[in-house]
């Protein structure tokens, strides 16, 4: 298994949806293939990450999506702007754009989103939500 990580800032507002999708799975007893329909929220959003310093600075953009429970989540928490650490599993999806042409992007599913300003640190998962009041303390 192979994970990104990816610390950056919100480009674009979460926009949260339903996905429908068909499958199909094997009943193990019977061997009779059985047809099914889901339906799971998605938020999707967009990270621009800069590397590098000065001239030779470069900012990235990483598509996410986080599903179900982290996409709910990810809608109440998150906003264009705010700083974010998320961790997830890259896929390459193609699709073909208006004019024709083949294009292709690389998306992230978040398995992992970290709020990382105003001194309330946030840790979301598809299971969790943990919320942590850093307190600065005094320098002696």
């Amino acid at each position: 298994m192979y994970k990104l990580t990816i610390i950056g800032n919100l480009s674009t507002d979460v926009t949260l949806n339903k996905r429908n999708w068909e499958n199909e799975r094997i009943d193990k007893t019977t061997g009779e293939v059985i047809h099914g329909q889901a339906e799971a929220n998605v938020a999707n959003f967009t990270i621009a990450a800069n590397e590098g310093r000065g001239a030779y600075r470069q900012t990235q953009f990483f598509r996410v999506a986080a599903w179900r429970g982290l996409a709910e989540i990810c809608a109440k928490y998150l906003s264009k702007g705010r700083q974010v650490y998320i961790e997830g599993v890259p896929s390459l999806n193609n699709y073909v754009d208006k004019n024709n042409n083949l294009r292709s992007v690389i998306e992230l599913r978040a398995d992992r989103v970290e709020l990382l300003q105003d001194g309330k640190k946030v840790i979301a998962t598809e299971d969790a939500v943990e919320e942590i009041n850093e307190e600065e303390e005094p320098l002696y």
